[in-house]
């Protein structure tokens, strides 16, 4: 009877790992699409609802082409179908031949959608 809660402790744990690991990916494209300028692989990224609510992100990123983009002291936090990814970024961006250089706080939301973890706000 004792290993029951331990065994669920477990499986939970291990379900959470799975999660982490999977909402990291979608960071680690995220900043792969900035740093290639790829719209398409930026826009596969976000919930379907959240695309609608803000085509203009897609046209941003198209305009300022290549993002140098770099997410420091992230740290994740999970509940249920949310997740919640808060920390701090530098970027580098071309926007109409002028440079900027950013820094600052971020939070990003994801939700785990049917065919997996998608942005659904903070950008």
């Amino acid at each position: 009877m004792r290993r029951l809660p331990a065994l669920l402790l477990l499986l939970s744990l291990t379900g959470c790992g799975g999660d982490r690991r999977a909402v990291e990916e979608i960071l680690r494209l995220r900043e792969e699409a900035l740093s290639r300028g790829d719209a398409t692989l930026y826009a596969s990224l976000l919930a379907p609802a959240y695309r609608q609510a803000r085509p203009d992100l897609e046209q941003n990123l198209l305009i300022s082409g290549p993002i140098d983009y770099r997410s420091l002291d992230r740290r994740i936090r999970l509940d249920g179908t949310t997740a919640e990814v808060a920390g701090r970024y530098v970027m580098k961006a071309n926007v109409k031949g002028r440079v900027l250089e950013l820094a600052g706080q971020e939070t990003i939301v994801l939700h785990r959608e049917k065919d997996g973890w998608k942005i659904a706000g903070g950008l």
